[in-house]
């Protein structure tokens, strides 16, 4: 089986469900190649080496890629992140003459504008094309303030519901997601949930080290953590009016590690809060952060509320239930289900510094808890995420659709 990878973020950005994709593949017998961008992801900058090259091929573990210009940004200006996303949208066509011959394209989205090319390039070789969603557009970028309610929107509804309906087949993350495509007409037979999972060869149970004193953390203090990107959609601005709650409590610090478009604004806000109960670490490499979760307490994530609901599960939850680290989750959804169904920490309302205030001081006065919390969750992980048993499921659908007429 040839099967072509389409997707605007690829190693050596953070893409640990389409590296290990493309390994299993080809360790399975299939020929992969990827199309993709210039590396510009997180930080809106092109990685060192790269430039903005009109088009470029290199091998990466094995797989040949195929990379094409992209306008790079990360940030929340809509005309900005649209000439992002447009850019790499045209680009890739170009690129797509460099590919041989395929049985069927597997198409990570976001962005929703990948699905324009992932049509185009099916068509032309006359294959089916699967979509994997992680997001929900428009909504999403409506959460990340992109776009409004406007004439953008609704052409972005109507073009989502285009894309749904040319894809053979569509992946997302979470029971919560089928729901919310069935109820915009997507047949549930065409939808299946195949979750994201953790980088395994990095994240899993160590013993705490010298992170604290690295990061000049008392030794013996509750350490809450918060890791992973500040967007608009992250709500990074309650967690600090819960640290500002909290900061008569000395015993309780926090530590950020993380960029995004609202990282300068969040360390803004906590100087003009004289929070200094809280750190700002700035971007960690994964190969760096496992040392860092040792050594925390209790892992924050906070997702804002969306006319959706939360119905993706962010990838660095199944990060932290690998390496066996409880959590406090404020979010609705699939977040919030799964950590009541893992028994992995607590839940509370989103957008609600006092809960999370609340929730803090009670996990910070019975950290006996907090073993068995992330025990759990690591069995859970085991149990549900692990590499191996997604993977193998993700496979089988894509030579099952591969056999498929287009």
């Amino acid at each position: 089986m040839r099967v072509r990878i389409l997707t605007q973020y690829y190693d050596p950005e953070p893409a640990t469900r389409l590296i290990s994709l493309a390994r299993q593949l080809t360790a399975a017998g299939h020929a992969v190649e990827v199309l993709t961008a210039i590396p510009n992801f997180p930080a809106g900058e092109y990685y060192e080496g790269y430039g903005g090259s009109l088009i470029r091929e290199e091998q990466r573990r094995g797989v040949r890629v195929v990379r094409t210009y992209v306008w790079p940004y990360h940030g929340h200006v809509t005309y900005k992140r649209l000439m992002n996303y447009g850019t790499f949208a045209v680009s890739s066509l170009l690129g797509a003459r460099r590919l041989a011959a395929f049985d069927v394209l597997y198409v990570y989205h976001p962005p929703l504008t990948i699905s324009a090319p992932a049509y185009l390039l099916a068509r032309q070789q006359n294959v089916p094309f699967i979509l994997d969603v992680q997001d929900i557009w428009p909504e999403a970028g409506v959460a990340a303030g992109v776009i409004g309610h406007g004439r953008m929107y609704r052409l972005m509804t109507a073009w989502a519901h285009w894309a749904y309906k040319q894809a053979a087949h569509i992946t997302v993350l979470s029971p919560e997601f089928v729901e919310l495509l069935a109820q915009q007409g997507v047949p549930r037979e065409k939808i299946s949930v195949i979750p994201n999972w953790a980088d395994e060869d990095i994240y899993y149970p160590r013993p705490a080290g010298d992170a604290r004193a690295r990061m000049g953390v008392p030794p013996h203090a509750f350490l809450v953590m918060y890791a992973g990107n500040m967007g608009s959609t992250h709500g990074v601005e309650y967690l600090l009016q819960a640290a500002e709650l909290l900061r008569d409590r000395a015993d309780i610090q926090f530590v950020f590690v993380g960029i995004g478009p609202e990282y300068q604004r969040m360390v803004m806000l906590k100087d003009q809060l004289r929070l200094e109960n809280v750190r700002f670490l700035g971007y960690v490499q994964p190969v760096d952060m496992p040392g860092l979760l040792a050594d925390a307490d209790i892992m924050l994530v906070h997702l804002c509320r969306s006319d959706t609901g939360a119905v993706s599960l962010p990838s660095r939850m199944l990060a932290y239930m690998a390496c066996g680290r409880p959590m406090l989750v404020a979010s609705e959804g699939a977040p919030q289900a799964l950590v009541e169904q893992a028994q992995c920490g607590l839940t509370c309302a989103p957008e609600n510094p006092q809960a999370i205030a609340a929730a803090l001081t009670q996990l910070a006065n019975h950290p006996a808890a907090l073993q068995e919390l992330g025990q759990n969750g690591r069995q859970h992980y085991l149990n549900q995420y692990r590499e191996e048993i997604v993977l193998a499921g993700l496979v089988d659908l894509i030579e099952r659709v591969a056999a498929r007429p287009a």
